[in-house]
C-alpha cells in the first residue's frame, strides 16, 4: 500500500516536472543545450527528447492518468481487479502513451510532426 502511494507520488511529480520543463523550453532557445546535456545518453546530447519535450511532457501524464486510474479502481472496488470504467481509463492512458512513442520516434528520425516540435528547434535534423 505504501509503495503504490510513493510509486504514484513519483509518477505525478515526474509529471508536473516534465510539464514544467516543457513550458519552460518553448519560449526560452538559451535553456536547449542545458536541456539536451540533461537528456544525454552515453555522453551524447539528447536532442531528439529536447525537441519533442512536449511528447514526453504527454507521455508522463499519460502514466500518471494510468497509475491513479488504477489507484483509484483498486480503491472503489476493494479487490486486486480495478473496476471497468477505470479499467477503461487506464487502457486509453496506455494507448496515449504508445502514441507519445510513436510520436518521439517520428520526432527523432523525420522531424515531424512539427507542430510538436520546439519552434526554434524545426530546422535541427541530426539525431
Amino acid at each position: 500500500m505504501i509503495g503504490g502511494l510513493i510509486a504514484l507520488a513519483l509518477i505525478v511529480a515526474l509529471a508536473v516536472r516534465y510539464v514544467v520543463v516543457a513550458v519552460r523550453l518553448w519560449g526560452h532557445p538559451e535553456r536547449a543545450p542545458d536541456a539536451a546535456r540533461s537528456f544525454s545518453v552515453r555522453g551524447a546530447p539528447g536532442w531528439v527528447l529536447t525537441r519533442g519535450v512536449v511528447v514526453v511532457a504527454a507521455n508522463f501524464v499519460f502514466m500518471a492518468i494510468m497509475v491513479i486510474a488504477l489507484a483509484v479502481g483498486l480503491a472503489v472496488t476493494r479487490t486486486q481487479k480495478p473496476a471497468e470504467p477505470w479499467l477503461a481509463m487506464s487502457a486509453a492512458a496506455i494507448g496515449g502513451m504508445i502514441l507519445c512513442w510513436i510520436l518521439i520516434i517520428l520526432i527523432g528520425i523525420f522531424n515531424r510532426p512539427r507542430f510538436l516540435v520546439l519552434p526554434y528547434l524545426r530546422d535541427k535534423r541530426r539525431l
